[in-house]
């Protein structure tokens, strides 16, 4: 006879509560994963739960009496030998070592989930606890899915020829796929050759206009380089009305250097009114790129970004001390605590910058990959949302140009997922900016509070 949980035919009812595993040694390893770090396990332990009604429930063992712990578990649907994926979590708790589980997810009157726990990691005991809370409500907003037919890779969506309309652009090592949204809906497919590009956008991919032509030049960051492919107008097309056309071709211009590229940005380094470009390096210290008015672009390295080993990952530039020119946050990656901590770098208004993260309040040492910047109380200021793509997710008040961890409270904790992208804008034209992060809405509400609404 199976024991009673070591099994899904034996799965346990369970109801909201703390319970007790005593050890992971069913005989029947959970199937399908649904959660991260593949499958070394060998062993499981069962239990259902048949929701009494709609709700909004949280499976954690994220527990200080499990403080040390590694625990893993699956959510499923369906019945035993036919199971669907559901929810799930490895590695979301911030207890101890920060290996402990949490997931939280929407469940429906009537419907039974089982709950399977593995030893992927260790065997050892430890509580979990099942809460329940009253569902979400409905999103104010909503989205329809629209099938785009594309080809290359690394999509983009920029306003590639300025007409204030946003396109969608991939690519390939010698061609440009354009579908240029028009303004009465839909797209309009263009492919444009280019010559064979040095580096394709394997990690990185920016647009903005360094020949100032009216157009849009690209960049392409690779594991290895750095491409830019600027545009080439032929005067006899002209305002002539068709999207893009006065662009005949584009220029190739590769570098020599290694970058390991991440995030890559177009932005005015040295404030002589022409664009510049900065590229994250991921194991080296920081790159850019100096316009010299003509479209000619200077190769730098350092000053902007100097660890040693790098960890650099989502740049992003913004005027968070309201001074006029735009200083630069990064949002760092693992390793030890120096390469993982956040930076600031400001701008002096005179082409150099100042690191100064420790002093205003935003030298975290977190694992992120990028940042939402954005005035999410209305009082005339910059805040910050700083995505967690290990741990937990910071929500930064600007108050006079010093930055106040006000997370706790805020809402934007309450669906424990990580990013790795993190954006802001107003979804729903209310006048508050909300966030997408981890595929998940956080709405708004004008006051640095949040109400999510979870994928």
């Amino acid at each position: 006879m199976a024991a009673a949980q070591d099994n899904c035919n034996s799965a346990v009812p369970i109801s909201a509560g703390l319970y007790t595993v005593d050890v992971i040694n069913g005989n029947e390893i959970p199937n399908p994963i649904c959660a991260a770090n593949g499958n070394n396990a060998t062993a499981g332990e069962w239990y259902q739960y048949t929701a009494p009604q709609n709700a909004f429930v949280t499976i954690t063992t994220d527990l200080q009496q499990n403080s040390g712990g590694d625990t893993r578990f699956h959510v499923y649907t369906g019945t035993c030998g036919a199971l669907t994926c559901y929810a799930g979590d490895d590695d979301a708790g911030v207890i101890g070592n920060g290996y402990l589980s949490i997931d939280s997810f929407d469940v429906i009157q009537g419907t039974t989930y089982y709950i399977a726990f593995d030893n992927n990691w260790n065997s050892g005991g430890f509580d979990f606890e099942l809460i329940e809370g009253e569902p979400p409500p409905p999103p104010p907003i909503s989205f329809d899915v629209v099938p785009i037919s594309t080809s290359g890779s690394n999509l983009a969506v920029v306003d590639l020829n300025g007409d204030f309309l946003d396109d969608i652009v991939s690519i390939s090592s010698t061609n440009v796929n354009v579908q240029f949204q028009v303004a009465e809906g839909g797209f309009t497919m263009r492919n444009i050759s280019t010559p064979q590009a040095n580096y394709t956008p394997s990690w990185s991919f920016a647009a903005g206009d360094l020949n100032a032509d009216g157009y849009n030049d690209l960049l392409y960051g690779s594991g290895s380089g750095v491409t830019f492919m600027t545009t080439i107008v032929d005067p006899e097309n002209l305002n002539n009305g068709d999207a893009f056309d006065d662009v005949s071709g584009f220029t190739e211009t590769s570098g020599n250097q290694y970058v390991f590229s991440q995030r890559s940005n177009f932005v005015d380094i040295n404030n002589d009114g022409s664009l510049d470009a900065f590229v994250c390096h991921d194991v080296a210290p920081n790159v850019f790129y100096l316009n010299d008015g003509l479209g000619n672009l200077a190769f730098n390295q350092g000053g902007l970004g100097d660890y040693p080993s790098g960890g650099n990952y989502g740049s992003i530039w913004i005027d968070y001390d309201n001074d006029h020119d735009l200083d630069m946050f990064i949002a760092k990656c693992g390793g030890e605590v120096a390469r993982r901590t956040n930076q600031m770098h400001t701008n002096n208004g005179d082409g150099t910058f100042t690191e100064n993260a420790a002093a205003i309040g935003l030298a975290d040492p977190m694992q992120t990959w990028s940042s939402a910047w954005g005035d999410f109380d209305n009082d005339g200021d910059m805040d910050v949302f700083v995505g967690a793509s290990s741990g937990y997710h910071k929500l930064m008040e600007n108050d006079n140009f010093i930055f106040n961890d006000i997370t706790t409270n805020s809402g934007v904790n309450s669906i424990p997922n990580n990013a790795i992208e993190n954006v802001t804008y107003d979804f729903d034209n209310d006048g508050n900016l909300d966030l997408v992060s981890g595929g998940n809405v956080f709405m708004g509400n004008g006051d640095l509070t949040f109400t999510v609404y979870p994928n």
